[in-house]
């Protein structure tokens, strides 16, 4: 997957979707007015219901975040803050939000909680000492303002440390993306709006959208989980299996297997033994002729082509064969420790750079084409079977 593709599946589209919603909320405002009454409820159900479910699957700063929006939402529906304590509660919040971006999940019950809570009682006690220091200064505080940043107003100079820690976690966004750290985006975004617009959307709404979107990222998350291989990021078997379910009469299966796979990861190591197992995955997801690719386990992989007779798939497979085949992986060399090997490496310095070692791969197939009254495990079989016929022939061929 590119790096563009990457951002916009785990950045761009959600960000896209989140303002759309937004600005369809706003602009049929009028429409849900009799809906007022519920919606201020809302929260407590939906925000309650995905910090649950947030902690259930092991997403423990969306449960942080959520009930400390929870016991925001529910002092500020009983009571009025200062403006002092508005500028407290959001830039000590916007801190929290933004270092939780840089730490990860853990349980909720261990030892790491405790660093959790004093990482939010240290971000409201610095947001405490920003809000002193511009309260016990007032006067250099103003002078500097006009000096350095006039255009900006009192009330955005007071939340200057938001600027920054909002373009680190941005910035952090683009770099990595992904959907969990794209819902502390969303959320810093629309907790920096609260305070800034007041106005513009009730709280209840805006936390609304968050809870929906925590829901999803959880939801979304574990489907990936539960669906996508880890190292090569081809959907799993159990998405094999869940396809199958939907398939019609006519398809073609096939079985594809790493040539020689045991020797060479016995030879070359683990590592590169995985790197073998992304550079086939990332070749078989291009295959051409409408084919998904699957990983079935270890080094086999199952390609499926709906709608597809076994004559029409042949050469696909036969242009996919050949990509792998023509691959050069460069080998990197192993790290080297030690006095000896750091004069070893100064000697090298002197001579002209080594020509760096490239290994290539095959890959054996083994297709066929769906029959009547055959289930998909059936047709697996056979497929199976041509996979074998392959590499008694000689390897690195299709077969059916």
């Amino acid at each position: 997957m590119s790096s563009f593709y990457h951002s916009c599946r785990y950045l761009l589209f959600p960000l896209l979707i989140t303002a759309l919603l937004l600005g369809f909320l706003e602009h049929f405002q009028s429409h849900w007015q009799d809906w007022q009454q519920t919606i201020l409820y809302m929260p407590y159900w939906l925000l309650g219901s995905a910090t649950v479910i947030a902690l259930q699957f092991n997403r423990s700063r969306l449960s942080y975040i959520g009930v400390l929006l929870l016991i925001f939402y529910s002092f500020s529906q009983n009571s009025s803050f200062s403006p002092k304590e508005n500028e407290l509660i959001l830039i000590g919040g916007g801190l929290v939000i933004s270092v939780f971006s840089f730490i990860k999940d853990r349980g909720l019950i261990s030892v790491h909680s405790l660093l959790r809570l004093g990482v939010i009682f240290g971000c409201f006690i610095l947001a405490s000492l920003w809000i002193a220091l511009l309260s016990r200064y007032s006067q250099q505080m103003l002078s500097l303002h006009q000096s350095y940043l006039p255009f900006l107003s009192a009330s955005h100079f007071s939340r200057l440390p938001l600027y920054p820690i909002g373009i680190v976690l941005f910035v952090k966004l683009f770099w990595k993306s992904s959907l969990l750290q794209t819902s502390l985006g969303v959320t810093f975004l629309l907790w920096v709006l609260h305070f800034s617009a007041p106005n513009w959307l009730p709280l209840a709404v805006q936390l609304n959208v968050i809870a929906l979107f925590f829901l999803s990222t959880v939801l979304i998350d574990s489907y990936f989980l539960a669906y996508r291989d880890e190292l090569t990021g081809l959907p799993s078997r159990r998405a094999l299996f869940n396809l199958s379910l939907s398939l019609g009469r006519k398809y073609t299966v096939a079985m594809v297997d790493i040539d020689h796979f045991k020797k060479f990861n016995d030879t070359y190591g683990h590592d590169v033994g995985d790197q073998v197992l992304k550079l086939v995955a990332a070749k078989l997801a291009q295959v051409t002729g409408g084919g998904k690719a699957f990983r079935y386990g270890g080094e086999e992989f199952t390609i499926v082509f709906p709608s597809k007779e076994i004559k029409r798939v042949f050469p696909h497979l036969d242009d996919v064969r050949e990509s792998i085949e023509e691959y050069e992986i460069v080998l990197r060399e192993a790290k080297r420790k030690g006095k000896e090997d750091k004069q070893a490496s100064k000697k090298r310095t002197k001579k002209s750079p080594a020509k760096q070692r490239t290994v290539s791969v095959t890959v054996s197939i083994g297709c066929a084409q769906h029959q009547v009254d055959q289930s998909f495990e059936q047709c697996m079989k056979e497929a199976d079977k041509a996979l074998y016929k392959a590499k008694e022939r000689g390897r690195n061929q299709v077969c059916s």
